[in-house]
């Protein structure tokens, strides 16, 4: 019986049953936009539909040959790096004019983007340049993130003023780890570390000690994405890859908002490069030892990325396991070896990698307990409570009515998720190509099986109300194997699918994906090309020196040491800097449900300009009573205040600089 079934899936072509699978799927959920209205959940099932479909018409023809399509003449082909190189400067100009990336440098981002896509893409091989290309797409990843820092008066992000502030900036005036005590990096020290010895080393700043290792480094990671892919395939797909990923929005805001993550991400990608080398290549001890060095150094540099790092490795042992049912049949060989290419085995690796993880998270401190304990105490604490289908608000929202997303905030919406959306269709089409029995090894299973489980952590796990594994900061992660299956799936295509559909889809990724990936709020934090509806993560010199005033003018208290009334309420993120620079404890203001313009009833407060012109966050509050019991409902809101709102007349000015005010009530 089992020989039978052995042999009958043994025959069966597993890439035409995923795409009809997934195409059913996608069709099973497209009914889900009529019971939420979170943009994935009505955008995905088109996507993956689309991408089957792609699929199966490509199968149709099934060739294999070069499918003719209309390429650039020599001529143009030699113009447009030219052209590519002239946008670039004068993106720096339009940079240092402005004094910040403004909405044409946004425009000349995405144009830049679109004209190496084209290159890329019909260049005929005869004036194809690999290593031409790669500098172009070196160059505009340099720019578009060194000109977002060198245009910021103070650092771009949240979480980097608690990095560089406290702990970096501790390690460096008490040149010791003790400054960390007591905090979760102290058993991840490395990004902390290297800033602050690049601090001592150049003899500079701490945030220049940042940009000048760290900052640097980010963009030569497409360099990793490219080695990775041109194991898989020609270079031509190689570079396409490593475009894709290079203007990837995530991966723009952690090259711009340089946190553990960055580094974390840094290490993880050069992972995948030697993963995917050992799987490909002819390896010895010195290669395996290069991937168990990487694997510890992310360890001691960021949990969350190790903790991808380990879903990655354990796509590999499952991948290892699957091909040894003899189900495949893998005909791929390493070059200049003439036996079968046995899969790699990783659980020695895996093994090691999960008892260290176990021995540093067991007395790594967080929240009064080890960080293994605190972790797992909150997923069960999740599980319990908060866990269920469709369960996407984290709040008791139900009971405030909030208005309709006017147009423009649609838009904003789409442009944030369109980019990755192109993204994941490509990458459908790459997942089913390699469940094609010529293609099929160890290497390929690995990238697959990653990213469905990568995606399952990032887009599934949220929809069932678990955020305990921060999926926020997996996607620029997850791009990496993505943009490497997306190159093999467009490669695919290219050969096989209609001549006019192939021209018509390659356009639309050409001149399309380049800029929502740089329009996206996560590609643009510093200076958000739709400033009505997304949130700026940059600070004015008034800003920041406000927060310092505040500071000196205070002492700096704990909150441990002063009443709740005392606690200064603004907007958010603006909160986040006071607390997070040790100036004075602060949090986001409540505004009123039932009264749009009416005033905070909070003792102190801090207004600033940006409250009437950006899009700051605030606390929507609203008291209600249900059954006999009054219930405060909250939900955070994206909306402009007047000065009045903040800065009541009936309060006294402690502090103003022209751009920010500090008032308190005459008695507190």
């Amino acid at each position: 019986m089992f020989g039978r079934m052995s042999g009958w899936l043994k025959q069966r072509r597993f890439d035409v049953d995923a795409a009809i699978i997934g195409f059913v799927i996608a069709l099973g959920l497209f009914p889900l936009r009529f019971f939420a209205s979170q943009i994935y959940i009505k955008t995905i099932p088109i996507v993956l539909g689309l991408g089957c479909a792609l699929y199966l018409l490509a199968v149709r023809n099934d060739r294999e040959t070069m499918n003719a399509y209309p390429s650039v003449s020599r001529l143009v082909a030699q113009i447009l790096p030219t052209i590519g190189f002239l946008t670039m400067a004068a993106m720096v100009a339009v940079a240092l004019h402005a004094g910040q990336r403004s909405l044409l440098f946004h425009v000349l981002s995405g144009a830049t983007g679109t004209l190496i896509m084209l290159q890329i893409l019909f260049v005929d091989d005869e004036d194809f340049l690999p290593s031409l290309l790669l500098v172009q797409i070196l160059s505009l990843a340099f720019v578009i993130r060194f000109m977002a820092v060198y245009t910021t008066p103070s650092y771009i992000g949240i979480d980097i003023w608690t990095h560089m502030t406290q702990l970096a900036g501790g390690v460096l005036e008490q040149h010791s780890l003790s400054a960390m005590n007591g905090n979760k990096h102290i058993a991840a020290p490395l990004f902390h570390l290297l800033v602050a010895s690049s601090s001592m080393l150049y003899d500079v700043s701490l945030r220049n000690a940042l940009y000048l290792s760290i900052g640097v480094v980010m963009p030569m990671t497409i360099v990793f994405v490219y080695g990775a892919t041109k194991l898989l395939v020609p270079a031509r797909w190689a570079v396409f890859a490593a475009m894709l990923y290079s203007i990837g929005d995530y991966f723009i805001e952690w090259g711009i908002h340089l946190i553990p993550t960055s580094h974390g991400l840094l290490f993880f990608v050069a992972i995948v490069y030697a993963l995917l080398r050992i799987m490909r290549l002819e390896y010895n001890a010195r290669d395996f030892s290069l991937l168990v060095f990487l694997s510890i150094a992310i360890i001691l540099t960021h949990q969350v990325s190790t903790f991808i790092m380990l879903v990655v490795l354990f796509s590999g042992l499952l991948a290892q396991f699957v091909l040894k049912l003899g189900l495949f049949q893998t005909t791929a060989r390493r070059p200049g070896v003439y036996r079968k290419l046995e899969p790699v085995n990783l659980a020695g690796l895996l093994a090691f990698d999960v008892g260290l993880i176990t021995f540093m998270w067991s007395f790594t401190p967080y929240n009064g307990n080890s960080f293994l304990e605190t972790v797992l105490l909150y997923l069960e604490q999740t599980l319990v409570s908060s866990a269920g289908l469709l369960n996407l608000a984290s709040n008791n929202s139900q009971y405030i009515s909030l208005p309709a997303p006017t147009l423009m905030q649609k838009v904003a919406s789409y442009v944030d998720t369109m980019g990755f959306l192109i993204l994941f269709g490509l990458t459908v089409v790459g997942c089913l190509y390699v469940l094609r029995r010529k293609r099929i090894s160890h290497s390929v299973f690995t990238l697959l099986f990653a990213t469905v489980v990568m995606t399952g952590f990032t887009l599934g796990l949220p929809m069932f109300g678990i955020r305990n594994f921060i999926p926020q900061r997996w996607f620029a992660f997850l791009y990496a194997p993505m943009a490497i299956l997306a190159a093999l799936g467009v490669g695919y295509l290219v050969h096989n699918l209609n001549r006019n559909v192939v021209v018509v889809a390659l356009l639309v990724v050409a001149l399309v994906y380049p800029s929502v990936m740089v329009m996206s709020s996560h590609g643009a934090i510093d200076s958000p090309v739709f400033k009505d509806e997304q949130a700026r993560l940059t600070y004015t010199k008034p800003e920041v020196a406000a927060v310092y005033t505040i500071s000196d003018m205070t002492g700096s208290p704990d909150s441990a040491t002063i009443l709740p009334s005392q606690v200064i309420h603004t907007d958010h993120p603006y909160q986040t800097v006071f607390s997070r620079t040790g100036s004075y404890p602060a949090a986001a203001a409540n505004l009123s449900a039932d009264n749009r313009d009416g005033p905070t009833d909070h003792p102190i407060t801090v207004y600033r300009r940006y409250q009437s012109t950006g899009t700051p966050k605030f606390v929507l509050v609203k008291h209600v009573t249900k059954d006999g019991e009054r219930i405060t409902a909250t939900v955070p809101v994206q909306r402009q205040v007047s000065q009045q709102q903040l800065c009541r007349p009936d309060q006294s000015i402690l502090y103003n600089n022209g751009d920010v005010m500090l008032c308190a009530n005459r008695t507190i």
